[in-house]
């Protein structure tokens, strides 16, 4: 699995709209650009993304803004990953033989990398946009150090 700089962005952005308690309110993109430093044009596709994926919805004029459309516990990074990266971990090899012309150990190895993308795609899907907020807005004395 790789995550980009799409998707640590992503994460952040929407980790600090949830950790400010902000998920009812607007959040103007030009706050985030400032807060986290990131180019503004970028972190525009970026949410643009991820309304595509329904997880904000946005709002024109002067008032504007992005807000989330579901609260951070119910969003998961799975979800927030794949709407910027596409999925988390490719499909079965792309050029492959046609069916007839493989041979039975490759449906063998399909069946076992289907079944890894799952387990990654459950780890992933474990993990909420609350916790991740509350991991980044912890005071220091509580941070998680790996």
């Amino acid at each position: 699995m790789k995550i980009t700089l799409r998707g640590y962005y992503a994460m952040l952005a929407l980790a600090s709209m949830a950790g400010k308690g902000q998920n009812g309110g607007l959040v103007r993109l030009e706050e985030m650009t400032e807060r986290h430093s990131i180019p503004e044009n970028f972190l525009l596709q970026i949410f643009q993304a991820l309304k595509r994926a329904g997880l904000v919805r946005s709002k024109r004029g002067v008032h504007g803004g992005f807000q989330l459309t579901r609260p951070p516990h119910r969003i998961t990074l799975a979800e927030i990953i794949e709407s910027v990266e596409g999925r988390i971990l490719p499909g079965p090899l792309e050029e492959r033989p046609e069916p007839t012309h493989r041979p039975e150990s490759w449906r063998a190895l399909d069946g076992f990398w289907e079944e890894l993308r799952e387990r990654v795609r459950g780890e992933v899907d474990a993990y909420t946009l609350a916790d991740l907020a509350d991991r980044i807005h912890a005071p220091e004395s509580e941070m998680y150090h790996i």
